[in-house]
């Protein structure tokens, strides 16, 4: 068999691997026509990353990516995608079936075990703390008056103890304190109040490659990509790659090859710049005196998360919406996605009848981007956003932790994990449970109002020892309003089916199997 192009000669063994076509570029008339579906593979992993490659300007660099036809799509999304969980305001009531994008983010609510306990305090960072309203309303009318660039506002923040936010069966006040403000003509892009430091050359140059337009605003993204993001990495290496494919297949004069990445690249770059987009969060406009804004998240798994914050707080990441603001009208992404897909189709067709060594070079190229693509879905998305804007740390008491886990004490039923065991854990720590009714944690039944109403006084008075579990299976066995004699229900009387799951189910999702354990 001769090199090159020549196919293998009737009867060697080179014949029976060779392809039956004169003419062939590949030795033994080999060619990788195949190349064209490894440049429409991997749309699995193109899709999940889709709404980060958008996110920033990098999206606009001319480049191969693998399956670019998943970011060719009819519509855009609104708004972000959400975890399916329950979530309910503690004292403000709100009620809702959805984690936001960036909140999954902070506290992966997958990576909470079955009635495992977790509290977490999240605040605002790079602001001063209000310990001295007087001193911080004098130092902000200073900082007011010498930004020319901001409309006259007046605004002051005080710490005081929360408003008596008012609970069904409870008029108990709120524990810890919340945030009162006051403000006169306040903008509404201003966010939420407070002292901020000056902006780092990296934060403006990231803010550019999120927003270039907005670079030089009062107001900053709220969550902007990060600047080192792999995905940033990864389509600036797929540019450099690209340039060097086609410079390659300039230097084996194949026009075929040079034609069909540059129309893949522009056809990137024009799909990016239809789906580039910045992340919008809802902000507190009026500032009214309102109660804290902790919340309490419950899985399907009967893992529980109480976030502490203020209301600003949990506007934006919980209660309030995460909106994608575009770089381009409806109707101008239609066209865009139009011109980009006559693009793919034209460059679909050109990489087959590329020169056999520069379909080698793209098909490995194609196989490494895959690989790439990837590897990042085994990354936390913490490593893609830039949540600088918040601090968050672990705040969970000793005697609260290892609820997914058993424990030695004297009535073995307390030191067995379960649902009732950690549901106690948490109104422990509210001295709250109106918001277990709210959101369908427990069955509405007299025996497990009654076991409510007992374990939030117990909480109120400090009591960390109540023998939740117990007390539980003695109430369980009340005839109905029966409070002094606390005679067994007769057989045949009594549904226990009504008191073995919570009243609301969190809607499945494609999480792991959850495990079983005892409610």
């Amino acid at each position: 068999m001769s090199s090159g192009g020549d196919t293998a000669s009737p009867g060697s063994a080179l014949w029976w691997f060779s392809s039956d076509v004169d003419g062939a570029s590949g030795p033994s008339g080999w060619r990788l026509d195949v190349v064209t579906l490894l440049a429409v593979i991997g749309e699995g992993s193109i899709a999940e990353h889709a709404q980060t490659i958008t996110a920033s300007v990098f999206c606009l660099l001319p480049r191969i990516i693998p399956a670019p036809q998943a970011l060719v799509k009819p519509s855009r999304p609104v708004r972000l995608p959400e975890t399916t969980a329950k979530m309910t305001g503690v004292y403000s009531g709100v009620v809702l079936d959805t984690v936001g994008f960036f909140a999954n983010i902070i506290h992966p609510l997958d990576e909470l075990q079955p009635f495992s306990f977790k509290v977490l305090e999240i605040k605002h960072a790079n602001r001063e703390p209000d310990t001295n309203g007087s001193n911080l309303l004098s130092r902000l009318r200073t900082g007011l008056r010498s930004n020319t660039n901001m409309s006259k506002t007046r605004s002051v923040r005080l710490t005081g103890p929360p408003p008596d936010a008012h609970d069904e069966g409870s008029s108990k006040t709120p524990p810890g304190g919340t945030t009162f403000s006051s403000s006169a003509d306040v903008e509404a892009a201003t966010p939420a109040p407070g002292i901020r430091k000056r902006a780092t050359m990296k934060e403006k140059v990231q803010d550019f490659v999120t927003n270039p337009t907005g670079a030089n605003d009062i107001k900053r993204p709220a969550i902007p990509a990060k600047l080192y993001s792999p995905i940033h990495i990864l389509e600036i290496f797929s540019a450099l790659l690209t340039f060097s494919i086609i410079g390659f297949a300039v230097k084996y004069q194949d026009g075929t090859a040079i034609l069909a990445v540059s129309l893949i690249a522009l056809a990137s770059s024009i799909v990016g710049w239809a789906s580039w987009w910045k992340p919008i969060l809802m902000n507190r406009i009026q500032k009214n005196k309102v109660p804290a804004g902790d919340v309490v998240i419950r899985t399907r798994e009967g893992a529980f998360l109480l976030v502490k914050c203020t209301e600003e707080v949990a506007r934006e990441l919980y209660s309030g919406t995460e909106e994608c603001e575009y770089h381009v009208s409806g109707q101008a992404y239609r066209v865009l996605m139009g011109i980009g897909t006559l693009l793919l189709m034209v460059s679909v067709i050109l990489l087959g009848n590329c020169k056999w060594k520069t379909q080698i070079f793209i098909g490995v190229s194609y196989i490494t981007l895959n690989g790439m693509y990837w590897t990042m879905g085994l990354l936390p998305k913490r490593y893609f956003w830039d949540l600088s804007r918040y601090t968050y740390r672990d705040i969970t008491p000793p005697h609260a932790k290892n609820a997914d886990k058993q424990t030695d004490t004297p009535d073995p039923r307390e030191g067995m994990k379960s649902f009732t065991r950690t549901l106690w854990y948490v109104i422990r720590e509210t001295k709250r449970t109106a918001w277990v009714g709210r959101s369908g944690a427990a069955p509405s039944t007299p025996q497990w109002r009654r076991w409510l109403a007992e374990a939030e006084e117990a909480a109120i008075k400090g009591n960390i020892n109540w023998p939740s579990v117990a007390r539980k299976d003695e109430i369980m066995n009340m005839r109905d309003g029966d409070d002094v004699s606390r005679s067994p229900i007769p057989e045949g009387q009594f549904d226990e089916a009504e008191q073995a799951a919570p009243a609301v189910e969190v809607q499945p999702q494609n999480r792991r199997a959850s495990q079983t354990g005892a409610f």
